[in-house]
């Protein structure tokens, strides 16, 4: 198959545009043409639109790690006319515009749920306004996924949860899978950290993910003074945390890492933490369990993470830093135990190998052009 991805942003390094180029990578070696409609760098393998400036909005979605981008019609008829399907990855207007003409076209057309509306409205510190994420959710699905016949779903979670907000289209629960790199391995500590208690998380510094509650936590434990953290990441927060860090015994370390340095650390960290209250499913908090670290996961109602943890002792309740530091001692308190359920971590997440959830895409696709056909001939 002739496959395009359509995203509003690849170049970048949040979850949706990892996954993106993962699954394309995935398909390649399966024998699968795939190019990419989207903003950014050019390529060989894509199709680029431009992207668009709106001076102060801009900002705020560029600190998020996000780029919003133009409608140019020629670029995606020519990418449409390349292609026998095409996949959209978020609700915006590059996918709009491209699930338009593909209909005009005569072109098969599938999408993902990506985008949580909680996403959004927790930049504004409004997550938790109920009515406001459904109106968003309901505007997507108007404006959006109602018109598609399959979508990929990367939990039961937000499945269960569309299908009751009225989403009728045929839902495909798929995970957007670990690769075979995040396996069980464990390294020795860089001397600056070498007699510390290693915390880890991966993430957005964004409102949503909630960091502050580790570090919060981190000044409640019994072992301030050994504990280090470690987050990893970029966005709007990370100022603010960095000040709130300096308050701590050991100032925590915060920012951007390559693969090859976030593989190191997964090989030398301790427990991780996974305080984001927002999440469909979490590449990272796989990728850290696949490595061989118990997680400790926030219990968030809006999260689809805490499905992972395999007993109590990995469940915190959200925004409570005093009863997350208790979690966190009794793991320092326990490394017989640590080590036993690492082990465990990382034997659950074989079932989320990233070569089945690629092969469940690749029949989600095949359903779409057959149904594609099949509504042809009726027509």
């Amino acid at each position: 198959m002739k496959i395009l991805f359509v995203i509003e942003t690849i170049d970048n390094h949040n979850g949706t545009s990892v996954s993106a180029k993962r699954f394309a990578s995935e398909l390649r070696s399966r024998g699968h043409e795939v190019k990419i409609l989207t903003t950014g760098i050019p390529d060989t393998n894509r199709f680029v639109v431009p992207e668009l400036h709106l001076p102060l909005f801009n900002r705020l979605v560029k600190r998020h790690g996000f780029q919003y981008s133009k409608v140019d019609e020629d670029v995606i008829r020519e990418a449409l006319e390349w292609c026998d399907i095409a996949h959209c990855f978020m609700p915006f207007r590059l996918e709009i515009a491209t699930k338009r003409m593909a209909d005009k076209m005569g072109k098969p057309c599938t999408a993902a749920f990506h985008v949580q509306p909680e996403n959004v409205t927790a930049t504004f510190h409004m997550q938790d306004v109920k009515w406001l994420n459904t109106l968003i959710y309901n505007y997507f699905n108007r404006h959006f996924y109602k018109f598609f016949r399959h979508i990929h779903c990367p939990s039961r979670f937000i499945t269960d949860y569309l299908v009751q907000l009225g989403y009728t289209s045929e839902m495909h629960v798929i995970s957007n899978g670990c690769p075979p790199q995040f396996s069980w391995h464990k390294c020795d500590k860089p001397s600056w950290c070498a007699d510390k208690f290693v915390l880890l998380m991966v993430g957005r510094l964004s409102p949503e993910k909630h960091q502050d509650t580790i570090l919060e936590a981190v000044k409640h434990s019994a072992y301030e003074s050994k504990i280090q953290v470690i987050l990893v990441g970029t966005g709007l927060k990370g100022k603010t945390l960095r000040k709130r860090g300096k308050k701590l015994s050991n100032p925590p370390r915060i920012g951007y890492m390559s693969d090859r340095q976030l593989m190191n650390v997964l090989g030398y960290a301790d427990l991780y933490v996974h305080a984001g209250e927002v999440e469909l499913e979490s590449l990272s908090c796989l990728e850290a369990m696949g490595s061989g670290l118990v997680p400790l996961i926030s219990s968030s109602s809006q999260s689809a993470t805490p499905q992972f943890a395999l007993d109590s002792r990995s469940l915190f309740t959200p925004r409570k830093p005093r009863l997350l530091a208790q979690k966190i001692d009794y793991w320092i308190e326990h490394p017989e135990a640590r080590l036993e359920m690492g082990k465990k971590y990382a034997d659950l997440v074989k079932q989320y190998s990233i070569t089945e959830s690629v092969a469940n895409f690749e029949k989600m696709l095949m359903e779409e052009i057959a149904d594609h056909e099949k509504a042809s001939k009726n027509n």
